[in-house]
């Protein structure tokens, strides 16, 4: 019978891992007629076999998945007739065998000088295998769905969007008031949450704050990852310098202060260039914290009508949108419920759901012909 072989050697990063840690324990025991093992890094295998459960089978895969030596390396228990499914689009190029893939976005393809002219070389040779071999391609969204198709040019009958969900940390009611504490002296924040790459816009966004923080009390909270990232904006840091106490920059928050940030903060701001999916923004809508958003890639498919949009490519717009959203407590008020709304309409559980149904659909037709 065929197995499903899961790649999940991107485990704990951002975006992926998330993808990862909500996706794979709801999948796993739907495929366990396939009998499924994931793959990890060996010093992912412990934590990844805990949170995945005693029936998971985990295995170690040492090759780095977003180095060079990945793209002929070749999974190490996967059968010529196994199905591989890989939860991002750096599949393996020597191995012959069916594949499933998801594609969380195709930036390098579709803007190069944005993520580097460098990673859409590689990327372009693993849409090649996408193309040739994945019997279902999982889209987090109808624009990936779309672009996949414009840049990538792939079949549309083989694509599956399976919008993304937050973790039920977000829906989780906020803790009571300590007696006694008040935060009501406290500037009021806005908050920006993203890797410090440049379709992230962080620039354009401090320059945006720089225009009118003289006429807003607010404090602009960046939690922004750049140690360890292959290139990050070199216009972001100068700007974060200059701005001083105004701004406050974070590598990295946990979970539960992250969920207390946003929950706090008036609204939050992201006005990227491109985005898959945008998870911050739905994050933000799921605790009724308003959203300025760009007008841009899948951020209007994501906040529907619960956001005030701007122009990203425009500093004066987007400090339009602060502006507006900075001074309108009614508009705030009609967001954050708009966005409670909004946000009950995606979930890990239906993205589950359809990615099971597709799988298991690939699986079946796997067997029916191995067995004529």
């Amino acid at each position: 019978m065929t197995r499903v072989v899961i790649d999940a050697r991107l485990a704990g990063h951002s975006g992926i891992g998330v993808y990862l840690d909500q996706l794979l324990p709801r999948v796993l025991p739907h495929l366990e007629p396939w009998r499924p093992v994931v793959l990890a890094r060996t010093a992912q295998k412990r934590d990844l076999a805990s949170h995945l459960g005693p029936n998971a089978e985990v295995r170690g895969w040492d090759i780095p998945p977003l180095g060079l030596s990945n793209l002929w390396s070749v999974p190490p228990i996967a059968s010529p007739r196994d199905l591989v499914w890989t939860p991002h689009f750096n599949v393996p190029l020597l191995r012959t065998g069916p594949l499933a893939v998801t594609l969380h976005d195709v930036l390098p393809i579709a803007l190069p000088k944005l993520a580097g002219r460098a990673r859409s070389v590689p990327v372009r040779l693993w849409l090649n295998a996408v193309r040739a071999r994945a019997g279902v391609v999982f889209c987090v969204s109808e624009f990936t769905r779309s672009e996949a198709i414009a840049h990538g040019s792939l079949d549309a009958t083989r694509l599956v969007v399976t919008s993304l969900g937050v973790d039920d940390r977000w829906h989780a009611p906020p803790p009571p008031p300590i007696p006694g504490s008040s935060d009501e002296r406290l500037p009021p924040t806005i908050i920006s949450i993203g890797l410090m790459k440049r379709h992230k816009n962080l620039a354009r966004l401090l320059q945006a704050f720089d225009r009118v923080k003289a006429r807003i009390p607010h404090r602009l909270i960046l939690i922004a990852r750049h140690a360890g990232l292959r290139t990050i904006d070199p216009d972001v840091m100068p700007w974060v310098r200059s701005l001083g106490d105004r701004v406050e920059l974070f590598e990295h928050l946990a979970l539960p202060e992250l969920i207390m940030r946003t929950r706090s903060a008036e609204f939050a701001a992201l006005p990227s260039l491109y985005e898959g999916f945008g998870l911050p923004a739905l994050e933000a809508m799921t605790v009724g914290t308003p959203v300025l958003a760009a007008r841009a890639a899948a951020l209007p498919e994501v906040c529907g009508d619960a956001a005030v949009y701007c122009d990203p490519e425009s500093i004066e717009d987007i400090a339009r949108g602060l502006l507006l959203l900075a001074a309108d407590a009614p508009l705030r008020a009609r967001l954050s419920a708009a966005g409670i709304a909004r946000s009950k309409a995606f979930s890990w559980d239906r993205c589950a759901s359809a990615t099971v149904c597709a799988l298991a659909d690939q699986l079946v037709k796997l067997d029916a012909n191995a067995h004529r």
